[in-house]
């Protein structure tokens, strides 16, 4: 299992596999907590970025409809990847590929 600096709590728990079962992988609050984390990530550096405000108002539900947060983390795997190596935020990364490996 891959230990997360960003967020201790995923580090907790028994081994898991999406193959078998997502009982017990608890996604969607994965999914909220990423999205917390590059939330806290982007204010809290005073970054700006034009894929993030396209991707923040997705989030927000204000361009295009409303989906959850894994969701639109699936479908922006790619670009959100790209997004942290220009940040420089591989604990982000790290828990971004826990998630896709997880959960999507």
């Amino acid at each position: 299992m891959r230990q997360s600096a960003v967020n201790p709590e995923l580090n907790e728990g028994p081994a898991t596999d999406r193959y078998l079962s997502f009982v017990g992988l608890d996604c969607d609050a994965k999914a909220r907590q990423m999205v917390d984390a590059l939330r806290l990530a982007m204010t809290g550096h005073g970054r700006t970025d034009p894929f993030w405000d396209y991707f923040e108002a997705k989030l927000n539900g204000t361009k295009g409809p409303a989906h959850d947060e894994l969701y639109h983390l699936h479908c922006h795997l790619n670009d959100l990847r790209d997004l942290l190596e220009r940040w420089d935020e591989p604990d982000l990364a790290a828990l971004l590929e826990t998630l896709e490996v997880e959960c999507c």
